[in-house]
């Protein structure tokens, strides 16, 4: 690939891995001051492994703006990981596109990341 198409890559999965992650913390800060942070404390197995996870694909959205390949992995495994427990606790997937669309910042970090060797 070239740089140009390089850089176009790198900034949608900058402005989507921000989304992403306003998006994510939005959704934990609005259950913290509804339900306060007790709950936290109460997670089963489950919702720990499952909660850990996402905290990872958190992580990983905010590491690959400056470590994309670090972040991009980050993201996919912690996806990956997320649908394993789910499914692994409920005989199911998550539905609906959207779990998976958070996935996508961290493939497009990945194919920036390793793109650029590619060039050199």
């Amino acid at each position: 690939m070239n740089k140009k198409t390089i850089q176009v890559i790198r900034w949608i999965a900058r402005v989507l891995a921000a989304l992403m992650a306003a998006f994510m913390a939005f959704m934990f800060v609005g259950n913290a001051a509804t339900d306060g942070v007790g709950p936290l404390f109460k997670m089963n197995v489950r919702e720990t492994l499952m909660m850990a996870a996402f905290a990872a694909v958190f992580v990983g959205l905010i590491l690959g703006w400056k470590r994309e390949k670090q972040g991009g992995w980050l993201v996919v495994v912690g996806m990956a990981l997320f649908y394993l427990f789910d499914f692994a606790f409920s005989g199911t997937f998550p539905r609906g596109p959207f779990f998976a669309l958070i996935a996508l910042p961290g493939i497009l970090f990945l194919i920036a990341g390793y793109g650029l060797k590619a060039t050199d």
